[in-house]
């Protein structure tokens, strides 16, 4: 029964736009330009959200955004307002949120993900202020209902574009919270983002040290600054300290017993875990897993082939086993396992390891004819799929023109690939052609403004090509911004300022990344800018450990053989 057949008919108009070809759609301005005239709002309200999915549905996300502010009025859902925040969002369009924010809490003044959200769009503006009223709401809101919601926040700076930012704001305005569970969240944001430094001085100041969360927290933080024998002490002291066997605390343990590579004590620790409970085979893989990741191969293969004469998950056991074999070069047994491999976790990697072995084997042209025979084309998808195993072949040989060549036919059939841009620019760096390389980064970064690895990436390049020092400069400051925690990153910015002659402050950033990584290109600039600022004796100490960790490192090598003679010109 049709009651009102104004609204029928405009409704059978939008669903006929909507059922037909898409160029039949309105254009953009002409559906800006729309007011719909009726005085019932409902009608409207059911208009312009036609309009708005049309938009969306043809791929006319700005265009959306634009009507959906523009008569914001007639939209009330707390979907609605989610859809349309998380659209403006991936274009940067902060106006826009913060429209679409006001209406939402217009419209529900306590409505908990509203407050979330903005709190979290404020801080990535730098808005710190506005995010802290919102802070305040959640907090409050947590003190009188005794509930746990506002944690969430963790989560939501956790990915937040610019951790600069949540750093600014928690270093401001933390003080005024004396809670053990903001405290903890925040401790973990810096964790998670390699700010240990600042994570150990956190930890530190809190009364409640001994407790197990905080011994585990900082021994973490202790260990990721290379402060292992400290970390070790405290949960060694903690261990003893326990009445029953704690294994996470334990394994924690192991893990810092490997990196001092102390196997004697990361395997008596180990023996005595697995005797609390023989049977659980889950542990040990645990533990195998451990000491793979740990680059031990001689104990994660030792307890990998406890799990296999067990029957314990063969697929995955085969494939780390694969692995383990291919990195000692034993390529045939590698082999072996990988094509044991049929079900599980890795099944879709098994093209890829085993193409990696055969090119070690036998060469690239026989690499080639078992990817192209193991790959099947019948979707746009597996051609994708064929195109990115020939890149890692490529890649593994470092074949810059091949690279270039493959990643070109990539972005022919998919023009955004992110992957493929950013290796073709790479690529382009090593052939000197620093056009087309930054014709790559910028789409990258135009793709995404906040991509830290585009635009560190992008910045190193034009440091090593000495080509624009003020924007590599500017570029990697950016990068930093986004993810300050990060070694490479601030390395790339203390080599930059090295080579434009602030050597003060490249010594500050270069010991903040050595601390952070001891990557042999981190210690080579490291040692040249201690060098540079006159600290000769703390130089030898970082290149006679940087030689001994890295003993086929030509460059390395090197500079030590200089510095020894006495030769050094830098």
């Amino acid at each position: 029964m049709i009651k009102n057949t104004k609204f029928l008919a405009i409704f059978c108009l939008l669903f006929i736009v909507a059922c037909g070809p898409t160029n039949n759609i309105p254009s953009n301005k002409t559906v800006k330009e729309i007011n719909y005239p009726d005085s019932n709002p409902k009608y409207s309200s059911i208009y312009y959200k036609i309009i708005v999915d049309l938009m969306q549905h043809k791929g006319e996300t700005h265009e959306a955004l634009d009507v959906f502010t523009k008569n914001i009025e007639y939209f009330n859902s707390e979907s609605e307002f989610l859809n349309m925040i998380n659209s403006a969002r991936e274009l940067r369009r902060y106006q826009s949120i913060e429209t679409i924010l006001n209406r939402w809490l217009q419209t529900d003044s306590k409505n908990v993900l509203a407050h979330k959200i903005a709190f979290s769009i404020y801080i990535e503006l730098g808005r710190y202020e506005l995010a802290n009223e919102h802070f305040n709401f959640l907090y409050s809101l947590y003190r009188s209902n005794n509930l746990k919601s506002y944690v969430d926040i963790e989560d939501m700076l956790s990915r937040n574009i610019i951790i600069n930012n949540v750093v600014k704001y928690f270093e401001t305005y933390l003080p005024d919270y004396n809670d053990e569970l903001i405290m903890l969240s925040y401790i973990n944001i810096l964790q998670t983002n390699n700010l240990d430094n600042l994570a150990k001085t956190h930890i530190e100041k809190l009364e409640f040290l001994e407790s197990r969360i905080l011994i585990r927290m900082y021994s973490k933080s202790l260990s990721k600054l290379n402060e292992v024998d400290e970390a070790v002490s405290y949960l060694e002291s903690f261990i003893k300290s326990s009445s029953v066997t704690d294994r996470e605390v334990s394994l924690e343990l192991v893990a810092l017993y490997l990196k001092q590579n102390n196997d004697k004590k990361a395997s008596l620790l180990i023996d005595d875990l697995i005797s609390v409970d023989p049977t659980d085979d889950n542990f040990l893989f645990r533990v195998a897993l451990l000491c793979f990741d740990a680059d031990n191969y001689s104990l994660s293969e030792k307890y990998f082939n406890i799990l296999l004469s067990k029957s314990y998950s063969t697929d995955n056991i085969n494939y780390f086993l694969g692995q383990i074999d291919y990195r000692n070069k034993r390529y045939e047994e590698a082999l072996l396992h990988y094509n044991k491999i049929e079900y599980g976790t890795f099944v879709n990697t098994k093209i890829l390891s085993t193409s990696q072995a055969i090119l070690k084997k036998s060469g690239m042209k026989q690499a080639l004819k078992y990817i192209n025979k193991e790959v099947k084309i019948k979707t746009k998808s597996d051609l994708l799929d064929l195109l990115k195993l020939k890149l890692s072949l490529f890649q593994e040989e470092n074949k810059p023109s091949q690279i270039i060549k493959i990643t070109s036919e990539i972005l022919e059939n998919f023009p955004n690939n992110q992957q493929a841009l950013y290796s073709r620019a790479l690529a382009y760096e090593q052939q000197d052609n620093i056009l087309n390389m930054s014709e790559d980064f910028e789409k990258m970064i135009r793709f995404n403004p906040y991509n830290s690895i585009a635009l560190n990436a992008y910045g190193y390049s034009l440091t090593l090509q000495k080509s624009n020092l003020s924007l590599a400069e500017k570029l990697i400051r950016r990068a930093i911004d986004i993810d300050p925690g990060n070694a490479a990153i601030l390395d790339s910015l203390a080599w930059v300022l090295y080579l434009d002659g602030n050597y003060k402050d490249a010594y500050k950033y270069s010991s903040i990344a050595y601390s952070k990584d001891q990557d042999p290109e981190i210690a080579e600039h490291y040692y040249i800018i201690l060098l540079k600022n006159g600290l000769r004796e703390e130089a030898s100490n970082v290149i006679k450990k940087s030689v001994k960790d890295n003993p086929s490192n030509k460059n390395l090598m090197e500079l030590f053989e200089n510095h020894n003679d006495g030769l050094s010109k830098l």
